[in-house]
C-alpha cells in the first residue's frame, strides 16, 4: 500500500511595482510519496498449563497425579499416563480443523522427537474411548474450550475455535515404551506441520525417580568412640572377644559380654557406650541387651553396675 503526504516548504520573490519594490512571500506543497507495509494479523499460540492423571479407560481422568504445573517420577516401562494440557490464544482466533502432533525430549532446548509407535514414548490405547473424541469436561483451572482426546498424531482437527485470550484443552494418552526412568522427560505441543508454537510457558514434565528394586533399611547409629560426652565422630567398637580363661570368681563369659570395648575392663567405657543405646529397643542393640530382653533398659545397667570393679 502506498499513501502520500504533503510537505510545505516557502520562498519569496522580489517585484518592481511603480517604481517600488516588494518581497512577496510564496508556500509551496510537495506530495512526497510514502510506502506503507500491512503485516496481516495471525494467530499466537502458548503452551500454557498442563496435569497428570492416572489413565482409566474413560474420556474424562479423575484421579490426578500432581497438581497444574508440577511434575511427577517418570513412570515404569510399560505404563500409561495421561496429560491434559491446555494452550492460550494470545492474537487472532484459533479457527476448527487445526492438528497439532506431541512430541517429548530429555530437554526443552533441543533434541524433539514425535511420540508415535516405536519411540521411546508412545501413545496408549483405551478401548472404550475413541481417539479423537471431542473433549466434553475440561479440567485444568485456566480451560474455556475441549479440544480432542488422542491416542495418535496429528489430531484430530480442533473442533471447537479458541478465541483471544481463552485457551483450549487436550488429552493425551502416553505410555512408556523404552524410556528410562532415571532421565527428565519434557513434553510439548507443534503444529502438524512439526512448527513450533509461539510461546511455551511450561513444558508437562516427568522427573528421574530412582529404579533401586528393594527398599533401604536404616543402620543404627554408632555411639562414641568410648569417652563419656564425646561429640566426634562415632567409631565401631570392637566384637566381643572370645572367652578366656580369667582368675576372676565371675564366670569368664558373663565379663566379656559386659565388657562392650573389650578392653578387659567393666569402667566408664562401657558405661558410655550402654548409655548411648539406652531405651532402644531392638535385636540391632544386642551387645548392650546384657539380659537378652530385646530392651536396653536400667536393667542392663544394674547388670554393668554389678561387675563394675572386675
Amino acid at each position: 500500500m502506498r499513501r502520500g503526504s504533503l510537505i510545505a516548504t516557502a520562498g519569496f520573490f522580489l517585484v518592481f511595482v511603480c517604481g517600488a519594490l516588494f518581497r512577496i512571500f510564496v508556500v509551496f506543497a510537495v506530495d512526497v510519496g510514502t510506502a506503507v507495509t500491512a503485516t496481516p494479523a495471525r494467530t499466537i499460540l502458548t503452551q500454557s498449563a498442563y496435569r497428570w492423571y492416572e489413565n482409566i479407560d474413560a474420556l474424562t481422568p479423575t484421579t490426578d497425579l500432581a497438581p497444574e504445573n508440577t511434575a511427577v517420577g517418570t513412570p515404569v516401562a510399560g505404563a500409561t499416563v495421561r496429560l491434559r494440557m491446555n494452550v492460550l490464544d494470545s492474537s487472532l482466533q484459533l479457527g476448527t480443523g487445526e492438528t497439532f502432533n506431541l512430541q517429548y525430549s530429555n530437554s526443552t532446548s533441543s533434541g524433539w522427537t514425535d511420540v508415535e509407535s516405536g519411540a521411546a514414548w508412545i501413545f496408549g490405547d483405551n478401548a472404550s474411548v475413541a481417539d479423537g473424541q471431542n473433549i466434553v469436561t475440561t479440567v485444568l483451572n485456566t480451560s474455556d474450550a475441549g479440544e480432542t482426546y488422542n491416542e495418535s498424531s496429528p489430531t484430530q482437527g480442533t473442533p471447537n475455535a479458541i478465541l483471544p485470550t481463552e485457551r483450549g484443552e487436550w488429552d493425551w494418552v502416553i505410555q512408556n515404551n523404552s524410556a528410562a526412568q532415571g532421565s527428565d522427560w519434557f513434553f510439548r505441543m507443534v503444529y502438524a506441520s512439526s512448527t513450533a508454537l509461539d510461546v511455551y510457558d511450561a513444558y508437562p514434565r516427568l522427573s528421574a525417580t530412582s529404579t533401586a528394586s528393594s527398599p533401604a533399611t536404616s543402620t543404627p547409629s554408632l555411639p562414641p568412640s568410648g569417652n563419656f560426652g564425646n561429640t566426634g565422630s562415632p567409631a565401631v567398637h570392637p566384637p566381643l572377644p572370645p572367652i578366656k580363661p580369667t582368675p576372676s570368681p565371675v564366670p569368664a563369659a558373663i565379663v566379656d559380654r559386659v565388657d562392650l570395648n573389650g578392653d578387659r575392663k567393666i569402667d566408664m567405657r562401657d558405661f558410655s557406650i550402654l548409655l548411648f543405646y539406652f531405651g532402644r529397643v531392638g535385636i540391632d542393640f544386642g551387645p548392650s541387651d546384657f539380659n537378652g530382653d530385646n530392651k536396653v533398659t536400667m536393667a542392663d545397667v544394674s547388670i554393668l553396675l554389678y561387675y563394675w570393679t572386675v
